[in-house]
This record gives C-alpha cells, sequence and structure tokens, in this order.
C-alpha cells in the first residue's frame, strides 16, 4: 500500500470504461491509500449517451482490475448545475473519507478540453491532473457499437467481452435505433441551419398528488416518461416561464432551452401519474425531466430558490 492516508478521487461516465480509465485508476491506486470513483449519470435512463448503469460500469470496471479492497465505486447523479452536483461530490467524498479513515484527498482526472473544468471547481483538495492517454475516448467506442455493429479494439479484455455479449441483446437493437434517429435528426437540424440552442416549452400541471406525463413513442427515447412539450420557432412569443433549464448536455438531439410553464388544465394526450412514485423513478424520465420535475414539485429543499 503506498504511505500515508489519502484517498483519491476520479469522477466520470465511464461508457464504457477504456484503456485510459484503467490506466487512470491504476495510476491512482498505486500513488494512494484508497480510490473512489464516482460514475456520473447515474440517475439517467439508458440512451446512446449513457448506455450502461452505474452498476453495470462498475462491474465492468473491477472485471478488468486486479481484486483490490482500496477500490470504491459509487454512482454519482447529474444535477444539471453546477453548484449542486459538486454539493453531491463533496457529500459523497466526506463519506468515503470518514469510512476508509483517510487524512487528505487528491482529485485525479484527465485534463483534455472544456468537460474538464470541473477539476478547478474542489479548491480544497490536491489537484492530481493526467495528461490523456492514448487516441482512444469513449464517444469514439459507442460511435463504433452503435454505427457499426462492432467492438473497437484497445479495450480491456473484460470489456471486450461485454461488449461482444451486449451487441447480442434487446438494449443493444434498442439503443442502434436510437442511435441512427438521433444522427439522422442531428443532420437535419444542421441543414436547416437551427439555432443553437433552440427553445423548447414543457408543460407541467399536477393536481392532487398526480403529475400529467406522456410516454415517448421512440425511437429516441422510446418508453420514457417525459413533460409533455414542444419545440418553439425562432422569434415565437411565449409566456413567462415558471423556470429555465438551459445546461448545453441536458439534450440528447440538439442542444435546448427549456422553458417550464404552469398549466391549469392537461396537455391533451398526457396522463396522470403518482408524482411520489415517479418521483423514485429517476432513471424510468427522458433526459434531464426527472430532474426537472424533483425541482419543481419535490422537498423544498430541491427547489430552486
Amino acid at each position: 500500500m503506498p504511505p500515508g492516508r489519502t484517498l483519491a478521487v476520479l469522477i466520470g461516465r465511464f461508457q464504457p470504461p477504456h484503456a485510459a480509465h484503467l490506466h487512470l485508476i491504476e495510476t491512482a491506486l498505486a500513488r494512494h491509500s484508497h480510490l473512489l470513483v464516482l460514475l456520473g449519470s447515474a440517475n439517467l435512463a439508458r440512451s446512446v449517451v449513457n448506455p450502461w448503469t452505474a452498476a453495470e460500469r462498475a462491474r465492468l470496471i473491477r472485471a478488468s482490475l486486479p481484486p483490490t479492497h482500496r477500490l470504491s465505486l459509487a454512482p454519482l447523479a447529474d444535477e444539471f448545475d453546477a453548484a449542486r452536483w459538486a454539493a453531491s461530490v463533496r457529500a459523497a467524498v466526506q463519506q468515503k473519507a470518514a469510512q476508509v479513515g483517510t487524512q487528505s484527498t487528491v482529485l485525479t482526472g484527465f485534463e483534455k478540453d472544456a468537460s474538464s473544468t470541473y477539476l478547478r471547481w474542489f479548491p480544497e483538495w490536491t489537484l492530481d491532473p493526467a495528461p490523456a492517454h492514448g487516441d482512444l475516448n469513449a464517444t469514439a467506442v459507442r460511435a463504433a457499437l452503435f454505427g457499426q455493429g462492432q467492438v473497437p479494439g484497445d479495450l480491456p479484455d473484460g470489456v471486450t467481452a461485454a461488449l461482444n455479449d451486449f451487441l447480442h441483446t434487446p438494449t443493444f437493437y434498442r439503443l442502434q435505433a436510437e442511435f441512427q434517429a438521433v444522427q439522422a435528426e442531428r443532420a437535419r437540424l444542421s441543414a436547416a441551419q437551427t439555432p443553437v440552442p433552440r427553445t423548447e416549452v414543457l408543460h407541467l400541471h399536477q393536481h392532487g398528488g398526480q403529475v400529467w406525463l406522456v410516454r415517448r413513442a421512440g425511437p429516441v427515447g422510446a418508453g420514457l416518461l417525459s413533460l409533455p412539450g414542444e419545440v418553439q420557432p425562432p422569434g415565437h412569443p411565449l409566456l413567462p416561464p415558471v423556470a429555465t433549464f438551459a445546461h448545453p448536455a441536458r439534450s440528447l438531439v440538439w442542444p435546448a432551452v427549456a422553458q417550464v410553464q404552469l398549466d391549469p388544465a392537461p396537455v391533451p394526450g398526457s396522463r396522470p401519474y403518482h408524482l411520489a412514485t415517479v418521483l423514485r423513478r429517476p432513471r424510468a424520465f427522458f433526459e434531464d425531466h426527472h430532474v426537472i420535475l424533483r425541482r419543481l414539485c419535490g422537498p423544498a429543499a430541491d427547489r430552486p430558490a
């Protein structure tokens, strides 16, 4: 075991884990007494961006490493809000540090592009960034998987075996159809010079402990629950929203700002769901719609100030 009692923290989506991820994990384990890997997007439904659950990603990582008690893996929800997300990270790290008895914390991760800015959000921890390792990235792995039906090389053996099995599952076929639909729609929107971001209106109606939702027909987000809504043409007059959600990564197909309106009556085609029940099922929802619902209808602590 390395000297000292240091907790290293690594945050990522690992969709899927690849050789660069494993190199970073092995390096952190060699330098520090314990490593906590936080598996991001754990609250989001399966999609072409997030095909595997947190539990599945944890198994892939452990299958690619020698057994060790110095590695912990835990889910981390996306909040689509930097301050809320950072608070969740701090809470998870404080809990793990208390469990394993570490005295200091080190944050590690790849410094590669704008997606790495979070490494600077925790000044109370020592930063130990790592340079990019190799050319393969998870986006390219997913594109090969869903676009070509192929498992690329340079993946850990355990991940390669799992992805080869994944190619023959109903989940893969559904996500492959979603991938094709997303690519086609992006090409159409790009050719039409669609504004970035575009604006969508989401309709929220709740009454008597129920909320009115729709179930998506697909292929993008097939079967998932969502707030009813529609994309607005540029310049279209809008009613004042009760809340606006504008995180650049919230939309699967095209960047979009969501303006949520409180409606006095249900949108035609929507149906009532028991609010307390659906709030307990984040991965049943499309994109960030569960986060929106929790912020506006959940416990008071989750509502925007």
